[in-house]
């Protein structure tokens, strides 16, 4: 009897130091990746853009030269108006190219494009950034009667 409680506290022991261990492991890696995202915040979405890209290029060219944005499909029901995202799904990747003025509708679950169109940028907003006439000068109004002094009350 006195050699199975031995066994038993030694393999408790043993157990409380490998989960000792294993857990400051855990600790250190996940410290380690807090550190990374600190020190490069963008480090994530870089890692993100770099894995798309290279997946879509392996069928496709793509502009050079330019990195693009990237941005998700979280709510397909907002975009089906708009035939750019007729056919998307909630997850698809978006790559924004602004320079080559192209955009890529990727599903990562499948590995396939499913759409690509010319961006137009600034197209709406060009006449109000360019008016055609020149602004009329706004007439100031300058008073007729010379203001009116009143008197000032001091207490004594």
């Amino acid at each position: 009897m006195l050699m199975n409680k031995k066994v038993f506290v030694t393999g408790f022991i043993i157990f409380v130091i490998i989960l000792f261990i294993g857990a400051a492991g855990a600790a250190g890696y996940f410290y380690k990746q807090y550190n990374d995202i600190k020190n490069n915040p963008n480090k994530i979405s870089t890692d993100e853009i770099d894995s798309i890209t290279s997946a879509i290029s392996k069928f496709m060219d793509l502009p050079t030269g330019e990195t693009p944005t990237l941005a998700t499909v979280t709510d397909k029901e907002k975009l089906k108006d708009q035939d750019f995202f007729k056919n998307s799904e909630n997850g698809d990747k978006i790559l924004i190219y602004a320079n080559a003025k192209k955009a890529v509708l990727y599903r990562p679950s499948i590995g396939k494009v499913i759409e690509v169109a010319p961006l137009l940028i600034g197209d709406a907003n060009s006449q109000e950034a360019n008016p055609t006439e020149a602004p009329t000068e706004t007439s100031k109004e300058v008073p007729t009667e010379a203001p009116t002094k009143t008197p000032i009350e001091t207490s004594e």
